[in-house]
Formats: C-alpha cells, sequence, structure tokens
C-alpha cells in the first residue's frame, strides 16, 4: 500500500531575469518522519525552482501518479503482525478502508443519461437480465451471480451501496497491480477511475462512511495536511458535526453471499472493519 504517514509542503518564490515573480507550493512525503518529508519537500522545491529559472518544461502529475494526501486513522494487521490495511480520511472528509490484499469492487448502477456504447461494456453488463424484475439491485445482483457461477472458487460478499453494488472477495487475496486483478475488475465494470487507483496505489478501497452531503452536512473547510493549528482545529469541530449528521446513515448493506463460506485469515479482520462501519445497523438510510 502506498499511502505515507507524513506530508510536508515547502512554498518557493522564484524571480525570473526580466522581474517576473512565480511563487508555487510542494508537497511531499515519508514513512520515516515530519522532517525527512520537510527535506524532500525542500529539494523538491528547489529543484522546481531551478527547472523554472533555466526554463525547462515542467512535469504535472496526473490522477494516480502519486500517493493520495489523506490522513491515516488506524492501522490493522493479522496474526502476524503485518498491516493489512488502513483507515484514512479522504478529501471530501469519509472514512476509507485500504487494504492490501483484500479485493473490493464496486459496480455502479447505469445512468440512463449516460448509457457506454454496448462495445464498451464488460462481461456483467453485457448480459441480459436473466428474470422479470427491472429493479436495479435485482437485475444487478443476478447478472454478478452469474458471473460467480463462472468463478465458483470464489467467496463472494456482495453489499448494497446508494448508487449501486459492492463485491469483496472473501476466500483470496489479490495483487491490485496484477493484470488479472484489473481484468477481474474490469469484467464487472468497476470504474476506470477506480480501477487505476487501485492500480497506483497498490491498495484496494471501500468508503466506510456517509458522504457528507448525502447526509446533510457540509463540506470539510480544509484538506489532510493542515497548515496550522487553526486550520486542525476548525477541522476537528467539522468532523464532530459530520459525526452528528452521519449518525442514521450507512453506507451498504449486505444483500447476498455466494460461493465457499471459508474466509481467509487476512480477510476476516477485513470484513470485521467494514461491515462495523457500514452496515451495523439494519434500519439506517444508505448514504
Amino acid at each position: 500500500m502506498w499511502i505515507p504517514k507524513y506530508w510536508a509542503k515547502s512554498i518557493q518564490t522564484v524571480q525570473g531575469t526580466g522581474g517576473q515573480k512565480a511563487t508555487f507550493s510542494c508537497w511531499q512525503w515519508s514513512d520515516q518522519s515530519p522532517e525527512d518529508a520537510r527535506h524532500k519537500a525542500e529539494d523538491r522545491a528547489r529543484q522546481i525552482a531551478q527547472k523554472i529559472l533555466n526554463r525547462e518544461t515542467l512535469n504535472r502529475y496526473g490522477y494516480g501518479d502519486r500517493p493520495l494526501r489523506e490522513e491515516v486513522l488506524q492501522s490493522i494487521t493479522n496474526s502476524a503482525g503485518q498491516q493489512i490495511a488502513v483507515i484514512t480520511r479522504n478529501a471530501y472528509g469519509a472514512q476509507v478502508l485500504n487494504t492490501a490484499s483484500a479485493m473490493f469492487i464496486d459496480i455502479d448502477f447505469p445512468d440512463p443519461g449516460k448509457q457506454k456504447p454496448p462495445a464498451q461494456r464488460g462481461w456483467l453488463f453485457n448480459r441480459q437480465p436473466s428474470g422479470p424484475s427491472s429493479d436495479p439491485e435485482s437485475v444487478y445482483t443476478q447478472k454478478v451471480a452469474d458471473w460467480a457461477a463462472t468463478r465458483r472458487d470464489l467467496g463472494i460478499r456482495v453489499y448494497r451501496t446508494l448508487a449501486g453494488l459492492r463485491c469483496l472477495i472473501t476466500n483470496q487475496l489479490f495483487d491490485p497491480t496484477q493484470g488479472q486483478t484489473l481484468d477481474m475488475m474490469r469484467e464487472l465494470e468497476s470504474d476506470p477511475l477506480y480501477i487505476r487507483l487501485c492500480q497506483a496505489q497498490e491498495c484496494f478501497r471501500a468508503r466506510l462512511t456517509p458522504k457528507p452531503w448525502r447526509c446533510g452536512a457540509s463540506q470539510p473547510p480544509s484538506t489532510f495536511p493542515w497548515e496550522s493549528t487553526k486550520q486542525e482545529l476548525d477541522y476537528r469541530q467539522w468532523e464532530r458535526r459530520y459525526d452528528q449528521a452521519s449518525a442514521g446513515y450507512i453506507t451498504c448493506r449486505l444483500v447476498m453471499r455466494l460461493g465457499p463460506e471459508t474466509i481467509h485469515p487476512d480477510v476476516l479482520p477485513i470484513v470485521s472493519v467494514h461491515d462495523r462501519y457500514t452496515c451495523s445497523d439494519p434500519n439506517g438510510t444508505l448514504a
């Protein structure tokens, strides 16, 4: 998993030969210490400043090209003491479970106004519904069941989310960077950006808590890492309001189990944490 513990930002101002000034910021990361992250940020900022002075082309980072700046809230280990997952808080304030090898696959129900051409669809959505129901949950759980029938070696837990389904494979471990893993996710029409992020971050991700706008909460006032004590205090106040607003909401509910019931020892704590956060309230509203 590519989830650094520490982040630091360096701000630099460069004055060109014509007298014009350019100010820029540079974030860097470290697993060793905040000081190591700060040194890396300063070194990288100096390199960028020199490139600007030399009028060299700067590389631009794209989606998934660097680790996400997310606060690490909790580490989850297996019986051997190895870290197998971490819980982080994402840019809009929801808690996210990041797993090293327990594969989550998110499937969004198609938006009727944004249908893909048939040639671009994967195995799952190219299949015709096997029953008369037009309810999206019934249609797509059946499609997942049909797919699982071709992979009887896999144990799968299927959850309903507000916008679709979430699958968790329970009896096997997967490398999120391997082609076979990515092909399985594509077959089930997982979001392409999610697939790319899993590959780049070397982990799978599952949102544990509701999106703020779905439970009446505001967006967070800032993003991690905070640049002042006041900024963090304001964020913690928002966090308390978000926790209050999200009470009574759930992220998903379990609708189906498929295949072998055996759960891999490294997936067992993942299932426990995931279900405790996401679907412990049977009367909760999906958000």
